[in-house]
């Protein structure tokens, strides 16, 4: 497989599992919040607060999308790096065998 075409899977599967520890995380957090009585924050990505309407349990939160976006893409760069340079140790220790 030539460098770009893993590179190019390398970069979506970084991005997939970006977008999905955001989305768990946001989840968590909306648990949290519901079972507990205090704020809940992911820094950067969400704020999360409960209060009461009508006698019912309302969560109440403001998202930040430039912060899940960052965050998102940061996890997918740290991935795509580890691969790249994981994959490039792994093949000279096989060629050095």
């Amino acid at each position: 497989m030539t460098a770009g075409i893993r590179f190019l899977l390398h970069c979506l599967a970084g991005g997939t599992i970006g977008v999905c520890t955001v989305f768990f995380a946001i989840v968590g957090a909306l648990v949290m919040a519901f079972f507990t009585s205090g704020d809940v924050a992911v820094p950067g990505i969400i704020r999360i607060w409960r209060s009461r309407e009508n006698g019912a349990v309302a969560l109440n939160f403001v998202p930040d999308a430039v912060g899940m976006i960052v965050a998102a893409v940061a996890i997918a760069v740290v991935y795509v790096l580890v691969r790249m340079l994981v994959g490039r140790r792994t093949r000279r220790a096989r060629v050095a065998e």
